[in-house]
């Protein structure tokens, strides 16, 4: 029996409380630094990872192949032979601009909040790092812009560059400069263009036009030759946002009458229906119309880039808008409803609604099956009314009787002559009957 003294049963007791004690300062310790490089959601927000849905559907049409842009992809190894390429990029872009590199890194300091804010999760980078990355990739970017519009100053200067030059890496790195986690914020391009753009632009092009004759080099069918025209730079996010801008639609369209999911006849079955086909020439390949049987779809271009365009507008307008706003995404429903296997491919290739560039229908229905696969459309979209209209013109019997008597007897004029004369024929038979019978006793 010990007296005055602590039993061992009481010592026990007293340093597992101790150690409570610690692990609960400790574990505080820790969440208020954390608390410190976290940032709070941020309506700058606008750049983030492709979702996963999204990716593991084609992961090659989200992930860069020769150069990082932006923090997110910065530390992969296969990228970084490009490094080289933007040091020597920055060397000349001073030396054209006459702009210090001081006070390019005064104004990414001066925009260091905003531009961490850009991107939807945590950049855990040390100001040293993220300023390095933000500077070098911004020149990267406007000296690719200046040297594309100029390019025949720029061969004339003699210089061997492997992006404009063999092994000509140009439209590899337009591709991954298009990717939505290969970004940076449109705003720092825009400042750190103006600052020196007075000796590095001589013909005084905006950022904007320079960045649509960069962008038409591999999608000229997407941007047109005066899309900079309608796009304000102030309102431009990132080069995916430009992108998107440039075929918002420019009609009014009806929506549906009955709040359900984006959908449509195939085109066999609509060209079955009597439905004929136009191919408009509209401002926005988006401004899809149907009226008194015509349905009118601008030309859509399917090639090898076509994927890596639209999943990556895709994965932006469903991270960053709401459902009401996803242009891209509803247009994708209706084409890829219109499309659902090869003989839907020919119907529209034949009216000029589609021009396919791949090596046959299947591999066209099957990319747009694919990119259907992962998307999500709106219940009120500004195409719902359009499909709603083109199921309504499919449920009518008559428009299917008609359509078959001018595709199957009326398809061309001989065989046009032949029903229309066996038809003759017919009613002088009925008629010779009928006077027979009339002229029995």
């Amino acid at each position: 029996m010990e007296i005055g003294g602590t039993s061992s049963t009481d010592q026990q007791i007293m340093d597992q409380s101790h150690e409570v004690s610690l692990d609960v300062n400790e574990l505080a310790i820790s969440l208020r630094e954390q608390l410190k490089i976290k940032k709070a959601f941020s309506p700058a927000c606008c750049i983030y990872r492709v979702p996963e849905r999204l990716r593991k559907l084609n992961e090659k049409a989200c992930t860069p192949r020769v150069v990082s842009i932006g923090p997110i992809h910065h530390r992969m190894e296969n990228l970084k032979a490009m490094a080289d390429h933007k040091i020597t990029y920055l060397q000349q872009f001073l030396e054209q601009s006459k702009v210090s590199v001081e006070a390019l890194i005064n104004i990414i300091k001066e925009n260091e909040t905003e531009l961490r804010d850009s991107y939807a999760e945590t950049i855990d980078l040390s100001w040293k790092n993220f300023a390095t990355i933000i500077l070098l990739d911004a020149v990267f970017i406007i000296m690719v812009l200046l040297n594309t519009k100029y390019l025949s100053e720029f061969y004339d200067s003699g210089r061997r560059d492997h992006i404009f030059y063999r092994p000509f890496k140009l439209v590899d790195v337009v591709f991954d400069m298009c990717l939505l986690e290969n970004q940076l914020p449109f705003f720092i391009l825009q400042k750190l263009f103006e600052l020196s753009s007075v000796a590095s632009n001589p013909k005084n092009c905006t950022l904007t036009e320079l960045t649509c004759g960069l962008l038409k080099v591999t999608w000229p069918d997407w941007v047109k030759e005066d899309s900079w025209k309608i796009i304000d730079s102030s309102g431009v996010l990132h080069f995916v946002d430009f992108l998107r801008k440039c075929q918002q639609p420019t009609e009014t369209h009806r929506p549906a009458k009955e709040e359900a999911l984006l959908s449509a006849p195939t085109a066999t079955e609509l060209h079955q229906s009597g439905v004929k086909f136009k191919r408009p020439e509209k401002s926005s390949l988006l401004d899809i119309r149907f009226s008194n049987g015509i349905l009118e779809i601008p030309q859509l271009k399917i090639d090898d880039s076509t994927e890596i365009l639209f999943r990556n507008l895709q994965a932006f307008e469903q991270c960053h808008h709401r459902l009401e706003y996803i242009f891209v995404s509803d247009y994708i429903t209706l084409i890829s409803c219109l499309v659902r296997a090869p003989n839907d491919v020919e119907v529209l290739t034949h009216n000029e609604n589609l021009k396919n560039m791949l090596n046959s229908n299947e591999a066209v229905s099957n990319l747009l099956y694919c990119l259907d696969k992962g998307n999500v459309a709106s219940t009120e979209g500004f195409l719902s009314g359009v499909g709603e209209d083109l199921k309504s013109f499919c449920t009518k019997r008559r428009h299917k009787w008609m359509a078959t008597l001018k595709q199957v007897y009326f398809n061309n004029p001989w065989t046009g002559i032949s029903v229309f004369a066996a038809t003759f024929l017919l009613i002088l038979t009925v008629i010779q009957t009928v006077c027979s019978i009339l002229q029995l006793p």
